[in-house]
Protein backbone atom coordinates (compact mmCIF):
# COMPACT_ATOMS: atom_id res chain seq x y z
CA UNK A 1 0.00 0.00 0.00
CA UNK A 2 1.39 3.42 -0.91
CA UNK A 3 2.20 6.07 1.68
CA UNK A 4 -0.54 8.29 0.31
CA UNK A 5 -3.09 5.49 0.61
CA UNK A 6 -2.06 4.73 4.18
CA UNK A 7 -2.29 8.43 5.07
CA UNK A 8 -5.74 8.71 3.52
CA UNK A 9 -7.08 5.70 5.39
CA UNK A 10 -5.53 6.89 8.64
CA UNK A 11 -7.00 10.34 8.19
CA UNK A 12 -10.48 8.94 7.58
CA UNK A 13 -10.15 6.73 10.63
CA UNK A 14 -9.16 9.65 12.86
CA UNK A 15 -11.96 11.75 11.40
CA UNK A 16 -14.45 8.97 12.10
CA UNK A 17 -13.35 8.47 15.68
CA UNK A 18 -13.37 12.21 16.44
CA UNK A 19 -16.67 13.02 14.80
CA UNK A 20 -18.64 10.33 16.58
CA UNK A 21 -17.01 10.80 19.98
CA UNK A 22 -19.37 12.29 22.57
CA UNK A 23 -18.87 16.02 23.02
CA UNK A 24 -16.67 16.40 19.95
CA UNK A 25 -18.12 19.47 18.24
CA UNK A 26 -15.16 20.66 16.20
CA UNK A 27 -12.59 18.99 14.01
CA UNK A 28 -9.95 21.43 12.80
CA UNK A 29 -7.16 20.53 10.43
CA UNK A 30 -3.75 22.10 10.74
CA UNK A 31 -3.26 25.13 8.51
CA UNK A 32 -6.58 26.89 9.17
CA UNK A 33 -5.85 30.54 10.06
CA UNK A 34 -9.18 31.05 11.86
CA UNK A 35 -10.13 29.70 15.28
CA UNK A 36 -12.94 30.47 17.76
CA UNK A 37 -12.42 32.99 20.54
CA UNK A 38 -14.59 33.46 23.62
CA UNK A 39 -17.90 35.15 22.90
CA UNK A 40 -18.67 38.63 24.18
CA UNK A 41 -20.96 39.33 27.10
CA UNK A 42 -23.33 41.26 24.80
CA UNK A 43 -23.72 41.61 21.04
CA UNK A 44 -21.82 44.55 19.54
CA UNK A 45 -22.40 45.92 16.04
CA UNK A 46 -20.61 48.95 14.57
CA UNK A 47 -18.72 49.24 17.85
CA UNK A 48 -15.24 50.59 18.54
CA UNK A 49 -12.32 48.43 19.66
CA UNK A 50 -9.21 49.85 21.32
CA UNK A 51 -6.05 47.96 22.21
CA UNK A 52 -4.98 49.12 25.67
CA UNK A 53 -1.44 49.37 27.00
CA UNK A 54 -2.08 46.34 29.25
CA UNK A 55 -2.80 44.19 26.19
CA UNK A 56 -6.56 44.00 26.73
CA UNK A 57 -9.14 45.20 24.18
CA UNK A 58 -11.87 47.69 25.06
CA UNK A 59 -15.06 47.32 22.98
CA UNK A 60 -17.64 50.09 23.29
CA UNK A 61 -21.17 50.52 21.98
CA UNK A 62 -23.47 48.84 19.52
CA UNK A 63 -26.00 49.95 16.97
CA UNK A 64 -28.98 49.89 17.17
CA UNK A 65 -28.57 48.62 20.77
CA UNK A 66 -27.01 51.86 21.98
CA UNK A 67 -27.29 50.69 25.61
CA UNK A 68 -24.82 47.80 25.09
CA UNK A 69 -22.17 49.49 27.23
CA UNK A 70 -18.53 48.39 27.19
CA UNK A 71 -16.49 45.26 27.88
CA UNK A 72 -12.90 44.05 27.95
CA UNK A 73 -11.25 41.13 26.19
CA UNK A 74 -8.30 39.49 27.93
CA UNK A 75 -6.19 37.61 25.36
CA UNK A 76 -4.25 35.76 28.06
CA UNK A 77 -7.43 34.26 29.51
CA UNK A 78 -9.50 34.32 26.29
CA UNK A 79 -12.36 35.89 28.22
CA UNK A 80 -14.65 38.94 28.15
CA UNK A 81 -15.82 40.95 31.15
CA UNK A 82 -17.89 44.12 31.55
CA UNK A 83 -16.15 47.36 32.45
CA UNK A 84 -17.50 49.67 35.07
CA UNK A 85 -20.77 51.28 33.99
CA UNK A 86 -20.47 53.95 31.33
CA UNK A 87 -21.91 57.34 32.17
CA UNK A 88 -23.83 57.40 28.90
CA UNK A 89 -23.98 54.20 26.81
CA UNK A 90 -23.86 55.09 23.14
CA UNK A 91 -23.49 53.86 19.57
CA UNK A 92 -21.47 55.06 16.55
CA UNK A 93 -19.26 57.29 18.66
CA UNK A 94 -15.46 57.29 18.53
CA UNK A 95 -12.82 55.84 20.84
CA UNK A 96 -9.29 57.27 20.94
CA UNK A 97 -6.38 55.94 22.97
CA UNK A 98 -4.70 58.91 24.65
CA UNK A 99 -1.00 59.14 25.51
CA UNK A 100 -1.89 58.60 29.16
CA UNK A 101 -3.29 55.16 28.33
CA UNK A 102 -6.85 56.31 28.95
CA UNK A 103 -9.53 56.20 26.24
CA UNK A 104 -11.64 59.16 25.09
CA UNK A 105 -15.19 58.29 23.97
CA UNK A 106 -16.75 61.17 22.03
CA UNK A 107 -20.19 61.79 20.60
CA UNK A 108 -22.41 59.10 19.13
CA UNK A 109 -26.09 58.32 19.52
CA UNK A 110 -26.88 58.01 23.20
CA UNK A 111 -29.14 55.45 24.83
CA UNK A 112 -31.08 58.04 26.83
CA UNK A 113 -32.05 60.37 23.96
CA UNK A 114 -31.61 58.34 20.79
CA UNK A 115 -29.92 61.33 19.17
CA UNK A 116 -26.40 62.56 18.43
CA UNK A 117 -24.66 64.09 21.41
CA UNK A 118 -21.90 66.46 22.43
CA UNK A 119 -21.16 64.42 25.56
CA UNK A 120 -17.82 62.69 26.08
CA UNK A 121 -16.29 60.46 28.74
CA UNK A 122 -12.97 58.83 29.54
CA UNK A 123 -12.18 55.24 30.45
CA UNK A 124 -9.30 54.62 32.84
CA UNK A 125 -7.90 51.06 32.60
CA UNK A 126 -6.10 51.46 35.93
CA UNK A 127 -9.39 51.79 37.81
CA UNK A 128 -11.70 50.14 35.25
CA UNK A 129 -13.97 53.16 35.61
CA UNK A 130 -15.48 56.00 33.59
CA UNK A 131 -15.41 59.73 34.24
CA UNK A 132 -17.03 62.65 32.40
CA UNK A 133 -14.97 64.86 30.11
CA UNK A 134 -15.73 68.29 28.70
CA UNK A 135 -18.42 68.21 26.00
CA UNK A 136 -17.90 69.07 22.35
CA UNK A 137 -19.40 72.18 20.80
CA UNK A 138 -21.33 70.26 18.13
CA UNK A 139 -23.57 67.23 18.43
CA UNK A 140 -22.18 64.49 16.19
CA UNK A 141 -22.26 60.77 15.44
CA UNK A 142 -20.59 58.67 12.72
CA UNK A 143 -17.65 61.06 12.81
CA UNK A 144 -13.89 60.43 12.85
CA UNK A 145 -11.36 60.91 15.64
CA UNK A 146 -7.57 60.84 15.26
CA UNK A 147 -4.83 61.24 17.87
CA UNK A 148 -2.41 63.90 16.58
CA UNK A 149 1.35 63.96 17.10
CA UNK A 150 0.80 66.72 19.69
CA UNK A 151 -1.34 64.43 21.84
CA UNK A 152 -4.51 66.33 20.98
CA UNK A 153 -7.48 64.61 19.32
CA UNK A 154 -8.99 65.83 16.05
CA UNK A 155 -12.71 65.08 15.72
CA UNK A 156 -14.20 65.82 12.31
CA UNK A 157 -17.45 65.53 10.42
CA UNK A 158 -20.30 63.20 11.32
CA UNK A 159 -23.99 63.91 11.29
CA UNK A 160 -26.80 65.15 13.52
CA UNK A 161 -30.38 66.32 13.10
CA UNK A 162 -29.14 69.15 10.88
CA UNK A 163 -27.47 66.80 8.38
CA UNK A 164 -23.85 66.15 7.46
CA UNK A 165 -21.30 68.11 9.47
CA UNK A 166 -18.36 70.03 8.00
CA UNK A 167 -16.97 71.31 11.30
CA UNK A 168 -14.03 69.89 13.24
CA UNK A 169 -12.89 70.21 16.86
CA UNK A 170 -9.69 69.62 18.83
CA UNK A 171 -9.58 68.05 22.29
CA UNK A 172 -6.68 68.77 24.64
CA UNK A 173 -6.39 66.00 27.28
CA UNK A 174 -4.12 68.16 29.46
CA UNK A 175 -6.64 70.98 29.86
CA UNK A 176 -9.74 68.85 29.21
CA UNK A 177 -10.92 71.50 26.76
CA UNK A 178 -12.33 71.50 23.23
CA UNK A 179 -11.63 74.19 20.65
CA UNK A 180 -12.99 74.58 17.13
CA UNK A 181 -10.63 73.68 14.29
CA UNK A 182 -10.91 74.94 10.73
CA UNK A 183 -13.98 73.56 8.93
CA UNK A 184 -13.71 71.08 6.08
CA UNK A 185 -14.77 71.90 2.53
CA UNK A 186 -17.80 69.59 2.85
CA UNK A 187 -19.71 67.64 5.47
CA UNK A 188 -18.92 63.96 5.88
CA UNK A 189 -20.61 61.13 7.74
CA UNK A 190 -19.16 57.64 8.12
CA UNK A 191 -15.85 58.65 6.60
CA UNK A 192 -12.40 57.21 7.43
CA UNK A 193 -9.37 59.09 8.73
CA UNK A 194 -5.77 58.26 9.59
CA UNK A 195 -2.68 60.06 10.82
CA UNK A 196 0.04 60.23 8.16
CA UNK A 197 3.78 59.98 8.73
CA UNK A 198 4.22 63.74 8.21
CA UNK A 199 1.75 64.57 10.98
CA UNK A 200 -1.18 65.51 8.74
CA UNK A 201 -4.53 63.71 8.72
CA UNK A 202 -6.13 62.13 5.64
CA UNK A 203 -9.94 61.96 5.64
CA UNK A 204 -11.96 60.26 2.90
CA UNK A 205 -15.16 58.43 2.06
CA UNK A 206 -18.50 58.36 3.78
CA UNK A 207 -21.71 60.16 2.85
CA UNK A 208 -21.29 63.79 1.91
CA UNK A 209 -22.98 66.75 0.23
CA UNK A 210 -19.67 67.49 -1.49
CA UNK A 211 -18.10 65.85 -4.52
CA UNK A 212 -16.60 63.01 -2.51
CA UNK A 213 -13.09 64.41 -2.43
CA UNK A 214 -10.57 63.39 0.21
CA UNK A 215 -9.20 66.12 2.45
CA UNK A 216 -5.95 66.70 4.34
CA UNK A 217 -5.77 68.46 7.70
CA UNK A 218 -2.51 70.13 8.71
CA UNK A 219 -2.36 70.74 12.49
CA UNK A 220 0.57 73.14 12.06
CA UNK A 221 -1.49 75.56 9.95
CA UNK A 222 -4.98 74.49 11.08
CA UNK A 223 -6.02 74.18 7.43
CA UNK A 224 -7.75 71.60 5.24
CA UNK A 225 -6.71 71.02 1.63
CA UNK A 226 -7.91 68.91 -1.29
CA UNK A 227 -6.48 65.38 -1.45
CA UNK A 228 -8.23 64.25 -4.63
CA UNK A 229 -11.49 62.45 -5.38
CA UNK A 230 -10.21 58.91 -5.87
CA UNK A 231 -11.25 57.91 -2.35
CA UNK A 232 -14.88 58.97 -2.48
CA UNK A 233 -16.13 55.38 -2.08
CA UNK A 234 -13.79 54.46 0.75
CA UNK A 235 -14.88 51.48 2.85
CA UNK A 236 -11.62 50.90 4.73
CA UNK A 237 -8.46 52.96 5.16
CA UNK A 238 -5.16 51.50 6.32
CA UNK A 239 -1.81 53.23 6.66
CA UNK A 240 0.93 50.95 5.35
CA UNK A 241 4.39 50.50 6.83
CA UNK A 242 5.96 52.53 3.99
CA UNK A 243 3.69 55.51 4.72
CA UNK A 244 1.27 55.03 1.85
CA UNK A 245 -2.44 54.57 2.55
CA UNK A 246 -4.49 51.68 1.20
CA UNK A 247 -8.21 52.14 0.74
CA UNK A 248 -10.81 49.64 -0.37
CA UNK A 249 -14.04 50.95 -1.79
CA UNK A 250 -16.99 50.28 -3.98
CA UNK A 251 -16.80 47.04 -5.94
CA UNK A 252 -13.41 45.38 -5.92
CA UNK A 253 -11.48 48.61 -6.31
CA UNK A 254 -8.51 49.40 -4.11
CA UNK A 255 -6.30 52.45 -4.32
CA UNK A 256 -3.09 53.77 -2.81
CA UNK A 257 -2.43 57.30 -1.59
CA UNK A 258 1.12 58.63 -1.78
CA UNK A 259 1.73 61.24 0.90
CA UNK A 260 4.78 62.74 -0.79
CA UNK A 261 3.02 63.40 -4.09
CA UNK A 262 -0.56 63.85 -2.83
CA UNK A 263 -1.48 61.41 -5.58
CA UNK A 264 -3.75 58.36 -5.83
CA UNK A 265 -2.91 55.27 -7.87
CA UNK A 266 -4.86 52.10 -8.63
CA UNK A 267 -3.86 49.03 -6.61
CA UNK A 268 -4.59 45.44 -7.55
CA UNK A 269 -8.31 44.66 -7.49
CA UNK A 270 -9.64 42.73 -4.53
CA UNK A 271 -10.78 39.15 -4.92
CA UNK A 272 -14.24 40.01 -3.57
CA UNK A 273 -16.23 43.23 -3.54
CA UNK A 274 -17.15 44.12 0.05
CA UNK A 275 -19.24 46.69 1.90
CA UNK A 276 -18.61 47.11 5.63
CA UNK A 277 -15.60 44.81 6.06
CA UNK A 278 -12.79 45.24 8.58
CA UNK A 279 -9.21 46.01 7.58
CA UNK A 280 -6.19 45.38 9.81
CA UNK A 281 -2.51 45.90 9.14
CA UNK A 282 -0.66 42.78 10.24
CA UNK A 283 2.68 42.73 12.03
CA UNK A 284 4.43 41.78 8.78
CA UNK A 285 3.01 44.82 6.95
CA UNK A 286 0.30 43.05 4.96
CA UNK A 287 -3.38 43.98 5.34
CA UNK A 288 -6.16 41.57 6.34
CA UNK A 289 -9.62 42.46 4.99
CA UNK A 290 -12.42 40.28 6.36
CA UNK A 291 -16.16 39.86 6.06
CA UNK A 292 -18.55 42.50 4.81
CA UNK A 293 -21.49 42.28 2.48
CA UNK A 294 -22.00 41.97 -1.26
CA UNK A 295 -24.80 41.39 -3.77
CA UNK A 296 -25.16 38.09 -5.61
CA UNK A 297 -27.96 37.61 -8.12
CA UNK A 298 -29.70 40.74 -6.89
CA UNK A 299 -29.71 39.53 -3.28
CA UNK A 300 -27.60 41.02 -0.50
CA UNK A 301 -25.51 38.42 1.30
CA UNK A 302 -22.99 38.56 4.12
CA UNK A 303 -19.51 37.13 3.83
CA UNK A 304 -17.29 34.77 5.80
CA UNK A 305 -14.38 35.16 3.39
CA UNK A 306 -11.19 37.08 4.07
CA UNK A 307 -8.24 38.15 1.96
CA UNK A 308 -4.80 39.66 2.44
CA UNK A 309 -3.11 42.47 0.53
CA UNK A 310 0.66 42.31 0.10
CA UNK A 311 1.99 45.84 -0.62
CA UNK A 312 5.36 44.54 -1.79
CA UNK A 313 3.78 42.36 -4.49
CA UNK A 314 0.64 44.47 -5.03
CA UNK A 315 -1.37 41.27 -4.79
CA UNK A 316 -4.41 39.92 -2.94
CA UNK A 317 -4.59 36.32 -1.76
CA UNK A 318 -7.29 34.27 0.05
CA UNK A 319 -7.09 34.23 3.85
CA UNK A 320 -9.54 31.50 4.69
CA UNK A 321 -13.16 31.65 5.79
CA UNK A 322 -14.47 32.86 9.11
CA UNK A 323 -16.90 30.57 10.88
CA UNK A 324 -19.49 33.34 11.11
CA UNK A 325 -20.56 35.69 8.34
CA UNK A 326 -20.38 39.27 9.62
CA UNK A 327 -20.01 42.92 8.71
CA UNK A 328 -19.44 46.09 10.73
CA UNK A 329 -17.33 44.03 13.12
CA UNK A 330 -14.28 45.17 15.04
CA UNK A 331 -10.81 43.85 14.23
CA UNK A 332 -7.83 44.37 16.53
CA UNK A 333 -4.20 43.37 16.06
CA UNK A 334 -2.89 41.53 19.13
CA UNK A 335 0.86 41.29 18.62
CA UNK A 336 0.60 39.00 15.58
CA UNK A 337 -2.95 37.61 15.74
CA UNK A 338 -6.14 39.51 14.89
CA UNK A 339 -9.24 39.46 17.10
CA UNK A 340 -12.43 39.83 15.04
CA UNK A 341 -15.50 40.41 17.21
CA UNK A 342 -19.19 41.15 16.88
CA UNK A 343 -20.74 42.75 13.83
CA UNK A 344 -24.06 41.60 12.47
CA UNK A 345 -26.09 39.80 9.86
CA UNK A 346 -29.37 41.76 9.84
CA UNK A 347 -31.46 41.83 11.83
CA UNK A 348 -29.23 40.28 14.51
CA UNK A 349 -26.14 41.77 16.13
CA UNK A 350 -23.46 39.21 16.99
CA UNK A 351 -21.61 38.36 20.17
CA UNK A 352 -19.28 35.73 18.71
CA UNK A 353 -15.58 36.36 18.14
CA UNK A 354 -12.79 34.58 16.31
CA UNK A 355 -9.03 34.83 15.93
CA UNK A 356 -6.94 35.05 12.77
CA UNK A 357 -3.40 33.72 13.05
CA UNK A 358 -1.10 34.50 10.08
CA UNK A 359 1.29 31.80 11.30
CA UNK A 360 -1.37 29.20 10.45
CA UNK A 361 -1.94 30.44 6.93
CA UNK A 362 -2.04 27.96 4.10
CA UNK A 363 -2.78 28.29 0.41
CA UNK A 364 -6.44 28.66 1.32
CA UNK A 365 -9.58 28.06 -0.65
CA UNK A 366 -10.81 30.33 -3.39
CA UNK A 367 -12.95 33.20 -2.11
CA UNK A 368 -15.92 31.79 -4.04
CA UNK A 369 -15.93 28.69 -1.88
CA UNK A 370 -16.43 30.50 1.41
CA UNK A 371 -20.02 30.35 2.74
CA UNK A 372 -22.32 33.36 2.64
CA UNK A 373 -25.44 34.20 4.66
CA UNK A 374 -28.68 35.91 3.70
CA UNK A 375 -30.55 38.34 5.94
CA UNK A 376 -32.08 36.59 8.93
CA UNK A 377 -30.06 33.42 8.57
CA UNK A 378 -27.71 34.35 11.40
CA UNK A 379 -30.43 35.38 13.80
CA UNK A 380 -29.10 32.80 16.25
CA UNK A 381 -25.47 33.60 16.90
CA UNK A 382 -24.58 30.19 18.34
CA UNK A 383 -22.01 29.69 21.13
CA UNK A 384 -19.87 27.68 18.75
CA UNK A 385 -18.94 29.94 15.84
CA UNK A 386 -18.87 26.86 13.62
CA UNK A 387 -22.44 27.34 12.52
CA UNK A 388 -21.96 27.00 8.77
CA UNK A 389 -22.89 24.43 6.22
CA UNK A 390 -21.05 23.12 3.15
CA UNK A 391 -19.21 25.95 1.44
CA UNK A 392 -20.66 26.77 -1.99
CA UNK A 393 -19.41 29.00 -4.81
CA UNK A 394 -20.72 32.55 -4.76
CA UNK A 395 -22.29 31.92 -8.16
CA UNK A 396 -24.53 29.22 -6.70
CA UNK A 397 -27.86 29.96 -5.00
CA UNK A 398 -27.28 32.03 -1.88
CA UNK A 399 -28.31 31.26 1.67
CA UNK A 400 -25.41 28.88 2.15
CA UNK A 401 -25.16 29.28 5.90
CA UNK A 402 -27.35 27.06 8.01
CA UNK A 403 -27.62 28.25 11.59
CA UNK A 404 -28.20 26.06 14.62
CA UNK A 405 -31.75 27.40 14.74
CA UNK A 406 -32.51 25.58 11.51
CA UNK A 407 -31.57 22.27 13.16
CA UNK A 408 -32.60 22.93 16.79
CA UNK A 409 -31.90 19.36 17.85
CA UNK A 410 -28.77 18.80 15.78
CA UNK A 411 -25.38 19.78 17.17
CA UNK A 412 -23.14 21.15 14.44
CA UNK A 413 -19.84 19.46 13.71
CA UNK A 414 -17.17 21.34 11.76
CA UNK A 415 -14.84 19.40 9.48
CA UNK A 416 -12.04 21.66 8.29
CA UNK A 417 -9.50 20.89 5.61
CA UNK A 418 -11.44 18.02 4.02
CA UNK A 419 -9.63 17.31 0.71
CA UNK A 420 -11.57 18.62 -2.23
CA UNK A 421 -14.23 20.25 -0.05
CA UNK A 422 -12.49 22.62 2.33
CA UNK A 423 -14.67 23.29 5.36
CA UNK A 424 -17.81 21.34 6.18
CA UNK A 425 -20.09 22.08 9.14
CA UNK A 426 -22.99 19.68 9.49
CA UNK A 427 -25.32 18.28 12.13
CA UNK A 428 -23.95 15.42 14.23
CA UNK A 429 -26.45 13.04 12.63
CA UNK A 430 -25.22 14.01 9.18
CA UNK A 431 -21.62 13.73 10.33
CA UNK A 432 -22.25 10.21 11.61
CA UNK A 433 -23.77 9.29 8.26
CA UNK A 434 -20.82 10.75 6.38
CA UNK A 435 -18.36 8.98 8.64
CA UNK A 436 -20.22 5.68 8.33
CA UNK A 437 -19.96 5.97 4.57
CA UNK A 438 -16.27 6.79 4.90
CA UNK A 439 -15.74 3.71 7.06
CA UNK A 440 -17.43 1.54 4.44
CA UNK A 441 -15.08 2.95 1.81
CA UNK A 442 -12.12 2.30 4.09
CA UNK A 443 -13.23 -1.30 4.61
CA UNK A 444 -13.64 -1.81 0.87
CA UNK A 445 -10.24 -0.29 0.19
CA UNK A 446 -8.60 -2.56 2.74
CA UNK A 447 -10.42 -5.61 1.33
CA UNK A 448 -9.31 -4.84 -2.22
CA UNK A 449 -5.77 -4.27 -1.00
CA UNK A 450 -5.66 -7.60 0.85
CA UNK A 451 -7.15 -9.45 -2.11
CA UNK A 452 -4.62 -7.94 -4.52
CA UNK A 453 -1.81 -8.80 -2.14
CA UNK A 454 -2.99 -12.41 -1.80
CA UNK A 455 -3.12 -12.79 -5.56
CA UNK A 456 0.47 -11.56 -5.93
CA UNK A 457 1.54 -14.19 -3.41
CA UNK A 458 -0.43 -16.87 -5.21
CA UNK A 459 -2.68 -17.65 -2.25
Amino acid sequence: MTTAARSGIAGLAVLAITAVSPGAATVTAAGSPWSPAARMVQPHQAATATLLANGKVLVVGSFPQSDAGAELYDPAADSWSPTGSMIIPRAVGTATLLRSGRVLIAGGITADTGHSTTRTEIYDPATNSWSPAEGMAVQRSSHTAVLLSSGKVLVAGGQNASGYIATAELYDPVSNQWTMAAPMEAGYSGSRATLLANGTVLLAGGATFGDGRAELYDPATNRWSNAGTAARNTETMTRLADGRVLITGQGKEAQLYNVATNHWSVAAAMLQDRVGPSATRLADGRVLVAGGSTTIGGQQVWLTSAEIYDPAANRWSPAGCMAQARWEQTATLLSTRVLVAGGDVPPAALSSAEMFDPASESAGRLIDFCPTASAGQSAVDTPSPAATTVATPSGAPTGAITQASVRPTGELVRLTGVPGAGTLSVSRATAVGVVAGALVLVALAVAFYLRARSRRRGI
